[in-house]
């Protein structure tokens, strides 16, 4: 009787995902829109030190940057489901770059003031609100299903990577020639990668299901939370974290000043 041989699966490697042309180049326009976030709002919070001497306002930078995300986050992760994926990133990544130019333009004629930064860094979280979710939404269709936890990772690792460099380089620029010139880096990358998302050809996935509602797609989502046990304990371990390393980053700006 023939035995019949049986292959092992072989893993492609935590690097696979990279092999796909489509993957690698929004991933890596990610990884350098996570780097410009960074850089944002670290120039924005070492702006507000020049234009104010109150620690109240200079704190407020990390609120305006993070609250539009804690507000926002799921009913775009919603609309992420419900919409066009790539007519929903175009809009996010212009919106972006729009403020990004904004931004810059308020600084070359001299009409920034602290209010202003703080609404231009509030419509900034706005922006960064609509694209988190998107990309992650985005990634399930343009990688095979064997690929996908390796994707996944990758995109923490840009994450991760952006929170080091991001800070780092707008660190560098202020120091050598000003917070201006950051601004001025992140509108010119900010438009270039939105040029790169308008001439991504995605195939729109077209489901067999019913179509998902909005409020109805959010509430599936808490129950699916409430249901979750494992769940539920990342949330608030992220809560827990990102309270306190937000309280210090918002502060830090005062500390560095004097």
């Amino acid at each position: 009787m023939k035995q019949l041989q049986v292959q092992p699966l072989v893993s492609e490697g935590w690097l696979a995902p990279l092999r796909h042309k489509v993957f690698r180049t929004l991933w890596l326009t990610w990884l350098t829109a996570s780097i410009c976030m960074w850089m944002n709002d670290v120039a924005a919070a070492w702006t507000m030190t020049s234009l104010t001497s109150s620690a109240t306002l200079i704190a407020l930078v990390q609120t305006a940057s993070s609250l539009p995300v804690l507000l926002l986050g799921v009913p775009s992760g919603a609309l992420a489901d419900i919409v066009n994926r790539k007519h929903y990133f175009v809009f996010a990544q212009i919106w972006l770059a729009s403020n990004a130019t904004l931004l810059m333009l308020t600084l070359i004629f001299g009409i920034l003031n602290p209010y202003l930064l703080l609404f231009l860094t509030f419509t900034n979280g706005i922006g960064l609100a609509m694209r988190w979710p998107i990309f992650a939404a985005i990634v399930p269709e343009i990688v095979p299903r064997e690929s996908l936890s390796s994707a996944l990772a990758l995109n923490a690792i840009a994450m991760n990577t952006s929170r080091i460099v991001g800070p780092l380089t707008a660190g560098a620029i202020i120091a050598l020639a000003g917070s201006t010139y950051v601004f001025a880096l992140n509108m010119v990358l900010s438009l270039a990668m939105s040029i790169i998302v308008l001439r991504w050809k995605n195939e729109n996935y077209i489901s067999t299901l019913p179509g998902e509602r909005f409020f109805g797609a959010m509430r599936v989502g808490a129950q699916y939370i409430r249901q979750s046990k494992p769940m539920r304990s990342i949330l608030i371990r992220s809560f827990l974290f990102y309270m306190q390393s937000s309280s210090l980053l918002a502060l830090l700006p005062v500390i560095a000043k004097s």
